[in-house]
């Protein structure tokens, strides 16, 4: 015997048949009072009303389908049905919180954090900064990796008078960077947020540091030397200063810096050594060979003997014949077993040299202790890492070290010396300012080390992925490096079309962002850093005005960085909830899910 309930389907589905809606939702409104619990009958009662322009009813009925799902661990069709309410409403920020939230439960990380920044998006346009900040904080516990979340969070911090929590999320960003060495996009946080902390001498140093990182020395020279005017004896600021001096050869400058620590501390050898350097590449090569002689005995004992040998190799170049030099050169090429490179002075010596006094050389004092020349086949190497030159994680551009350790018994037992050989090579990283690796964060590209002409072999072409990569770099913004590299395909690719089009579209939206720029005058009380530091030899155009954000692409960064976490989520999870979609009749949203899955 057929119950009320199977009356009232019936009848309802013969007036859907007859086209007589209103009359089938009468039936529905019916058979949802007699059994509530029939969510097919609710959820198909909420798509009559939104037939007939009822959405405040519909959803109602679709909010009570969703509750229930939700609850009893449907969390894709949950999803489905609040999509849905979203259309009917989308001024219901709600929802966005409840579609993390079931996102997020279904493992669809990426999905929620698009929700979340649908909120975010929402309560920055209504100036509703603690509802922001609150929703970015749930972004950054719920992917800690997530480096463009945590800088949009500290930029937020920054600019709404929570500086302190804004430059503690910075620090902590800068310092996954460094450990990562992506200095190019360490340089576009420095500019990000400078304007924020003006007066921040760390920042400042930090973006002097990641200057020279990138071989643009001639710009960290200009803050350092600012920096130097409040902290005149800071022997950190001093030493790169020095460093920095001498990449740009300004060799007086870089004396007269390391001459000044060296008073402070004469026994830092690492200081005497860059000075010994800039002595030989100012052409004061008499001056270098005293300041040799004099500590060569100590660089000896420091295990230092790689620097002798460089020192003294050029010296001979230059001071040809000079017996000082050769007899050195002599002794050290002993110690470190350069049978091929002995000179035999004593050989080349006149006979009347037995009768005159001859200083005691590094022969005399190194190998005298011995008591027995060095074997060479007992010379045993081994390679160890140094530490660097200069505190602060700034290697020094173009050093090759090759440094012995020499230990020498003296004992009668005839055991021969053992030496300890130290090889540190560190490569020149000669890269432009705006190029990087692409990361989490997304400000910036992939960079291949540059090779001169005459080292380097003959690079193989990818067109495909050029291609590729530039695209890329069109969507992060940085057209500057698009531009470089459609241009260098050209050259190898003269007839790709694709390239030519691709070279036409960055040229207009350089012009596009390049408009607004000269339209405004940067202000000359912009702060107090780098606005008239200028080395009289160099002229470098820095004021604090060009370290503003490009805001445009920080949006685009912000969203394309939570797209990508979405694109590695599940994939059977997105391939479900296309389905579920697709059943609610969400066809571009379903389109949408099975394209990430």
């Amino acid at each position: 015997m057929a119950t009320n309930k199977d009356k009232l389907l019936e009848s309802a589905q013969k007036n859907l048949k007859k086209k007589q809606v209103s009359k089938a939702i009468k039936d529905y409104v019916k058979i949802v009072k007699l059994d509530p619990a029939d969510v097919r009958s609710q959820q198909k009662l909420a798509e009559l009303y939104v037939r007939t322009g009822k959405n405040t009813e519909a959803y109602e009925q679709y909010e009570s389908v969703a509750i229930h799902f939700s609850d009893n661990g449907f969390y894709l069709k949950a999803i489905a049905i609040y999509k849905q309410m979203q259309r009917l409403d989308p001024g219901q920020i709600a929802l966005f919180t409840r579609l993390a939230d079931l996102n997020e439960k279904q493992g669809l990380i990426g999905n929620a954090l698009a929700e979340y920044r649908n909120l975010v998006d929402y309560y920055a346009r209504n100036g509703m900064i603690a509802d922001e900040i609150k929703t970015l904080e749930k972004m950054r516990d719920l992917d800690l990796n997530n480096l463009n979340v945590r800088v949009k969070l500290a930029e937020v911090f920054a600019s709404n008078e929570r500086e302190e929590e804004g430059y503690l999320e910075l620090e902590s960003v800068l310092e996954i960077l460094s450990k990562k060495g992506d200095f190019d996009k360490i340089l576009k946080l420095y500019k990000m947020f400078l304007p924020f902390y003006p007066n921040n001498e760390k920042l400042q140093m930090g973006l002097a540091l990641a200057f020279y990182e990138k071989s643009d020395f001639g710009r960290g020279v200009v803050i350092l030397e600012n920096l130097l005017k409040d902290k005149p004896k800071d022997p950190d600021l001093l030493r790169l200063l020095g460093r920095g001096y001498a990449d740009l050869k300004k060799w007086n400058k870089a004396c007269e810096t390391y001459q000044y620590l060296l008073d402070m501390d004469p026994s830092d050898l690492d200081i005497r050594e860059s000075m010994i350097r800039c002595e030989i590449g100012s052409e004061q090569y008499d001056r270098a060979l005293a300041e040799l002689e004099e500590w060569k005995d100590t660089f000896f004992k420091a295990d230092r003997l790689d620097h002798l040998k460089e020192s003294y190799e050029i010296l001979k170049e230059k001071l040809v014949d000079n017996r000082t030099i050769m007899q050195t050169l002599d002794a050290i090429y002993e110690l470190t077993g350069d049978g091929d490179k002995l000179l035999n002075i004593i050989s080349e010596q006149e006979d009347n040299l037995e009768e005159t006094v001859v200083e005691e050389t590094i022969s005399d004092s190194l190998l005298g202790i011995t008591g027995e020349d060095i074997d060479d086949s007992d010379v045993a190497l081994e390679l160890i890492d140094v530490d660097e030159e200069i505190s602060f994680d700034v290697v020094e551009d173009g050093v090759v070290d090759l440094q012995l350790e020499s230990s020498l018994d003296d004992e009668s037992t005839g055991e021969s010396a053992e030496a300890d050989a130290i090889i540190e090579l560190e490569i020149d990283d000669s890269l432009d300012l705006v190029k990087a690796k692409k990361d989490d964060l997304e400000f910036s590209i992939d960079l291949e080390e540059g090779r001169s002409e005459e080292s380097a072999p003959v690079a193989e072409h990818n067109l495909s992925a050029d291609l590729e990569e530039a695209e890329f770099y069109i969507r992060q913004g940085l057209y500057v490096e698009a531009e470089q590299l459609c241009r260098d395909i050209l050259v190898y690719a003269p007839d790709s079309v694709e390239c030519a089009q691709k070279l036409k579209e960055i040229e207009a939206l350089l012009k596009q962002k390049q408009a607004p720029s000269t339209a405004e005058q940067p202000s000359a009380a912009t702060g107090p850093v780098f606005d008239n530091i200028v080395d009289s030899d160099v002229n470098f155009d820095f004021a604090l005005d060009s370290l503003q954000a490009d805001k445009t692409a920080e949006k685009k960064i912000f969203k394309t960085d939570v797209d990508e976490q979405i694109a590695a989520d599940d994939l059977e999870s997105h391939y479900n909830l296309g389905i579920a979609y697709r059943e609610m009749g969400l066809l571009d949203d379903a389109i949408s899910e099975f394209e990430k899955a």
